[in-house]
């Protein structure tokens, strides 16, 4: 398989356009701690974070326009390290790209190698199962953070095409009885989700 120096992906922002790299920071070094990295530097520059740990090193480009803001996350080889191939790549920038994508108010996602726009709702939700601590497995010490590991190139390949897979098929147009009704909040949805992937961050606090 060849190998490849890095992978991107970008979470791109329509409406609530500003994002704060204090809080990217907090939330890229949440997950890492979540997957036992080891974070050697974490440098915020002024328009983006760079995360160096003991396998990776994770760059955030964080680019404003006049209709939106564009969020690149790079996963790269550590320079004086081995190089590794970019299924190893993709599931480390999937499991930083999850908590963003929780956290951060996107509208969509853009994956690797592709011109796909991911919602981001859709996103997490095909990630939460594989992302979330695993609640019936007990910690010999209390004190000990949960443990996630990241997903093999398959299961990997499978949750993204779940992810995005409500591209595939359009909605029927709405009837004029629908187009009376009040939408549904988004709230309920958002909330659900919540529920099933907040201890991304909850579970260091």
């Amino acid at each position: 398989m060849l190998r490849h120096p890095s992978t991107t992906a970008s979470l791109v922002f329509t409406q609530d356009r500003f994002v704060s790299l204090s809080k990217v920071t907090e939330i890229l070094s949440t997950a890492l701690l979540r997957l036992r990295e080891v974070v050697a530097a974490i440098e915020q520059t002024d328009t983006g974070v760079i995360v160096i740990c003991d396998r990776f090193s994770t760059h955030v480009e964080v680019t404003y326009s006049d209709h939106e803001t564009r969020m690149a996350v790079c996963v790269t080889d550590l320079e004086k390290g081995p190089d590794t191939h970019e299924d190893a790549k993709r599931a480390h920038l999937a499991f930083l790209l999850f908590p963003l994508a929780l956290n951060l108010p996107a509208t969509y996602l853009l994956w690797p190698s592709s011109d796909v726009h991911i919602p981001r709702l859709r996103f997490v939700e095909g990630l939460a199962d594989s992302f979330s601590p695993n609640r019936n497995a007990r910690s010999v010490n209390r004190n000990e953070r949960p443990q996630v590991s990241l997903p093999d190139a398959d299961a990997l390949q499978s949750m993204i095409q779940t992810a995005s897979s409500s591209l595939q098929s359009r909605p029927a147009p709405p009837t004029a009885y629908s187009k009376r009704r009040p939408p549904a909040p988004a709230k309920t949805m958002i909330e659900r989700l919540a529920d099933a992937a907040r201890p991304v961050l909850s579970s260091l606090h």
